[in-house]
Formats: structure tokens, C-alpha cells, sequence
């Protein structure tokens, strides 16, 4: 398939409506500190290519796919020189609210999610997008896309699959609890939307993300405790609460007495035979 950007004319009135399409073989090195206009989705056909993003690095093996929400920074480049990819780029005045309501975050990358059906639709809009009054079914195939892909990056489920998801948030969390950490910073970090993020990660571990902050604040809490040379309020700070009020209230909640009350038993049971 040759590199094709239709004319875009009328088609800025639909939902979606595509701005480019192709294969490349290989990728070249593409480095976008302010990331792309359209929405980006990108699969490997083969090689190995390696993609920086949000401050992670992963390795795109042949069947990945990864989508790229508009302004997110980004590079990739070919592992070893060799890396045949296939892409799509579109846009849409609600184009974002609209993925964002399907569970797409500021990126996702998958390894093993290119399916038949996105290879299909793919091909499809290729023969499309070079029809001169191909626009409306373009639009009606980058639809169909992004359902496929949706299926095939977010869904359905699997244990596995759920895990990949919230795995970089609660790696940030077990690593930065002692920093201010957002709701809005973990979804992110696990590149799908807040609300998709969220319902996986309850699914998955029975808790909000929060509260699973929260436990871990509490769970570093307890063997500082026990050394009564640190001040409470200097533990606090510690595990990430400002406020020590704060911080004996959310103890309070997980494990029954305060924080002062823990300090004591802790201490008193030293001396017991």
C-alpha cells in the first residue's frame, strides 16, 4: 500500500473522518515532542521497534498495536533497522470526547492485538481513502476501526489483560506513595481513560485506586512507628500526608486505632513473655 492523505473537504463534518493511511518499511525514526494533531493508531507488521512514552520505554514486537491520543509526545525508531508498520491517522470535532468515552486514554500500547478483523478494516480503508469520493465510507471504516481495536486493545478482560492495565499504576504507587498522587496521574500513567482505569482496577483488586494508596500509605506507616524516635507528624510526611490529622483519621479507618494507640501496643509488646 502506498502512503495516502486524502483530500479533506466536506468530511470535516463527520464523526470521524481519516487524514492519512499507509505502511512503512521500514519505520523511520519519529521523534513528536508535541505529539500528532490526529489520532494515531499504529500496528507492527515485523521487526522490532522501540516506542518512548510517558516515561516508559517498551519494545513493539510483530501483532502490537498502539494507539496515540493528539498532543501526547512520543518517539519510536526501529530496533535494528528492520521495522515494517502499518498506520492510520484521523480526526474529528468530538473525536476525543468519543474515544475517551470508549475507554482510550492518552495512549495504550498491546502486544499481540492486531486481529484479522483490524487487518480487514484496515485494508478496506486503504482501497477507500484512494477513491477521490471515498470520504463517508472512510468515515464509516474508521468507526468500524476503532470498535475493532477497542476490542482487541481494551477488551474483553481477560485477568491478563486487566493486569497489563492497572500494572504501571500500582507500580507507581508502590515506588512514589510518599509524593502527591492523583487520580488523573495514575490513569494516565496506565494510558487508558479515567473512568475505564478506574472500573479495571476495582474489578481487579475489589478497591479504588485511592483507597489501594491509601492501604499502602498505612501498611509503610506501620514499621516507622515502631521506631519512637520519629514524631508521628514526621511519619506522616513520610508516607505522604501533609496533614498528621489527616493522616491519624486514614490509619484510624484501616486498622482500627490511631496511630499514637498502634505506637503504644507496638512498644507494650516488647515487654510481654
Amino acid at each position: 500500500m502506498q502512503t495516502i492523505y486524502p483530500v479533506i473537504g466536506k468530511q470535516t463534518e463527520l464523526p470521524f473522518y481519516l487524514t492519512g493511511i499507509g505502511e512503512a518499511d521500514p519505520e523511520y525514526h519519529v521523534k513528536r515532542e508535541n505529539g500528532l494533531v490526529s489520532h494515531q493508531f499504529l500496528f507492527t507488521e515485523s521487526g522490532r521497534g522501540v516506542l518512548h512514552i510517558g516515561g516508559s520505554t517498551y519494545t513493539l514486537t510483530a501483532g502490537s498495536m498502539i494507539y496515540l491520543a493528539p498532543g501526547v509526545a512520543h518517539e519510536y525508531y526501529p530496533e535494528n533497522g528492520e521495522w515494517k508498520t502499518a498506520w492510520l491517522v484521523f480526526r474529528g470535532e468530538h473525536a476525543s470526547e468519543q474515544l475517551e468515552r470508549l475507554g482510550f486514554g492518552s495512549f495504550i500500547v498491546r502486544e499481540n492485538a492486531v486481529t484479522d478483523r483490524c487487518r480487514r478494516i484496515f485494508d478496506r480503508l486503504g482501497t477507500a481513502a484512494a477513491d477521490p469520493m471515498g470520504g463517508e465510507h472512510c468515515s464509516v471504516l474508521v468507526y468500524e476501526f476503532i470498535l475493532a481495536a477497542r476490542s482487541a486493545l481494551l477488551g474483553p478482560e481477560t485477568s491478563r489483560g486487566s493486569e497489563g492495565i492497572i500494572a504501571p499504576a500500582i507500580e507507581l504507587i508502590n515506588t512514589s506513595y510518599s509524593r502527591d498522587l492523583t487520580l488523573d496521574e495514575l490513569a494516565e500513567r496506565s494510558g487508558v481513560s479515567l473512568q475505564h482505569f478506574c472500573r479495571v482496577f476495582r474489578a481487579r483488586l475489589g478497591m479504588r485506586p485511592m483507597e489501594y494508596l491509601a492501604r499502602t500509605r498505612v501498611s509503610a506507616a506501620k514499621p516507622l512507628l515502631r521506631d519512637r524516635r520519629l514524631r508521628i507528624s514526621d511519619i506522616a510526611r513520610l508516607v505522604g500526608y501533609r496533614d498528621p490529622n489527616y493522616f491519624g483519621i486514614v490509619f484510624k479507618k484501616y486498622e482500627g486505632v490511631s496511630p499514637g494507640e498502634f505506637r503504644r501496643s507496638e512498644y507494650a509488646s516488647m515487654f510481654k513473655f
